[in-house]
């Protein structure tokens, strides 16, 4: 079974003229009890959103302390998080190389991991698939390429030459276990929510098709807000993504900044475009754009892998009538699907990985395949990005459900942790802007640039809305201590006895969670799990993040 584990990363940039590149360290949730392989590491280099000028070429590891909480009662227990054959492997090569520069876009030949180092058995840190570009800046004496997007491919898995890959028909998507769902091979028809987009749809101007997703630029929430000049740059960099034109003119009067900016919001916000790159070159007149792959045939395979996965999820979703649920539905069907990576390169950072499942996602992934599922589904929503407390850039959603807009991190519904696939917890789903800007989420909508500038994408809706959380929608939200209490002994016993991990509940008074909280808390309720089974090893409880959103969260670890 799938299990979250941390990785380690050393990223390394190309000097390039005047060139902006998409970085966004996005640091996931840890769980807080889990002993995590030394040294800890912030989950970093994201597609999106932040852009930061290429430096020159240079090394660096990003790390931030291990976070745990055992109590002293519970320390002689060990915790061990699983490896991989390759992780344990001994390294028997040197542990320094020497790189030469080299520019080219290469080839993935057959299915592997790009690592830290370019040793044998360096830690892997994500996975590439045959057929997919990569973009080499050196190669080393060790028989490695390294790449732009960071880490290291060893020679016998990449060629100059593109492989031939055969690709079969998409099969039809395979029933869900949920009896409303059935196979279908096209998206449903949704009723749309108020707050939808209603706007012409979009008229291609290239050859490549994106299925039934056909939601107009103009229609965007940022769109709106920019000048008549970056709106022009938006839409020709979306023209020019179609066509696969890497020369987008600068209209006059904008400077860089206003370019990736502009760009900034077209990468997160236009999920459609998975080919479109994370790197723009911004001249006086010109900006070139990069892409991931200009294979017409490729991207039409893909994008029927990923009409046949979204069909899936928007079947289910359809057959409820709340928006809340159809939120719920995309919410669990991304987090259920997705292992977070830290590395930006391949599809990480797309709807392609967030929907087909095929590789893993960053935090721009989880929030664009959010939007294109809420876009099918006629759900307002936008990708917002900014920093966590530690400033690592990170993204989310913000959609509209009902009564108001609403945040929504799918990425932080997926923490780090060795549990097993069925884990999803739901802090910051649809939660307002006072629960978590400037508690967890910082910057918001800001793109800190490598040279000390600060830009303003645009501003989101302002989420002052309760209602539609799901601590309130599901009933799981309590005001006094002695109801939160009951609560949430009765949720160890339904838990438990279903053999899941998360035992959660909001409470409306923050004395109540620190109550909670405390040391005495977490050993009362760590003996009263263990007294309703004998497979109960011990309980760990989050606060690192949970304090914001006043979320009493707590873990069932089984032996």
């Amino acid at each position: 079974m799938k299990t979250k584990r941390t990785k380690r990363q050393i990223s390394g940039i190309m000097a390039l003229c005047m060139a902006f590149s998409l970085f966004a360290g996005c640091q996931k949730n840890v769980d807080e009890d889990m002993v995590l392989p030394p040294p800890p590491d912030t989950e970093a280099t994201e597609t999106t959103p932040e852009m930061t000028e290429a430096p020159t070429e240079t090394t660096t590891e990003i790390t931030t302390p291990e976070e745990t909480d055992t109590l002293p009662e519970e320390s002689t227990e060990e915790t061990t998080n699983e490896t991989t054959a390759e992780e344990t492997t001994e390294t028997t090569s040197a542990e320094t190389w020497s790189e030469t520069e080299m520019t080219a876009v290469m080839y993935i030949t057959e299915n592997c991991y790009s690592r830290e180092r370019a040793i044998i058995g360096s830690t892997p840190i994500s996975q590439h698939y045959i057929g997919d570009s990569v973009e080499v800046v050196a190669i080393t004496d060790t028989g490695y390429y390294k790449l732009a997007a960071g880490g290291f491919i060893h020679s016998d898995y990449v060629s100059e030459n593109k492989p031939v890959v055969t690709t079969a028909a998409p099969a039809t998507a395979a029933p869900s276990t949920d009896s409303s769902s059935a196979s279908v091979t096209a998206a449903p028809t949704v009723t749309p929510d108020v707050g939808q987009n209603t706007a012409a749809p979009f008229v291609n101007p290239g050859s490549i098709s994106t299925g039934n997703y056909n939601i107009s630029p103009s229609s965007r929430y940022a769109y709106k807000q920019l000048t008549a000049a970056e709106q022009t740059l938006y839409n020709d960099i979306v023209s020019a993504a179609y066509s696969f034109d890497s020369a987008v003119a600068i209209p006059s009067g904008m400077s860089k900044d206003d370019v990736v900016k502009v760009y900034a919001i077209v990468s997160n916000n236009e999920p459609q475009l998975f080919w479109l790159g994370t790197s723009v070159s911004a001249g006086t007149s010109f900006a070139t754009i990069s892409f991931k792959t200009t294979d017409p045939s490729e991207i039409a395979s893909m994008q029927a892998e990923i009409d046949s996965a979204a069909a899936n999820v928007l079947s289910k979703a359809s057959g409820y009538s709340g928006t809340i649920s159809k939120l719920k539905v995309f919410y669990d069907y991304i987090v259920l699907n997705s292992d977070f990576s830290k590395s930006e390169g391949g599809y990480n950072g797309s709807i392609y990985n967030g929907l087909t499942g095929k590789g893993n996602l960053q935090c721009a992934g989880y929030a664009k395949t959010m939007q294109y599922l809420c876009d099918m589904a006629g759900i307002e929503c936008c990708v917002v990005a900014g920093t966590n407390s530690e400033g690592d850039s990170h993204a989310w959603n913000v959609v509209y459900c009902q009564n108001g807009y609403y945040n929504i991190d799918a990425t932080w519904g997926d923490p780090i942790n060795d549990f097993d696939s069925s884990y999803v917890q739901y802090e910051f789903f649809l939660v307002p802007d006072s629960w978590i800007h400037n508690i967890t989420h910082y910057n918001v909508s800001t793109l800190i640039r490598s040279n000390g500038n600060s830009v303003r994408m645009y501003d989101p809706p302002a989420c002052t809305k309760e209602g539609c959380n799901y601590f309130a929608a599901y009933n799981k939200i309590y005001s006094s201590y002695a109801e939160a209490d009951a609560a949430l002994k009765a949720e160890f016993d339904a838990q438990i006895a279903a053999g899941n991990n998360v035992v959660e509940l909001r409470v409306t008074d923050k004395s109540v969670y620190d109550q909670m909280m405390t040391d005495d808390a977490y050993r009362t309720y760590q003996k009263y799990a263990k007294s309703k089974s004998g497979k109960v090893a011990r309980i760990q409880r989050q606060k690192s993040l949970t304090g914001g959103v006043q979320v009493v969260h707590y873990d069932v670890i089984y032996s």
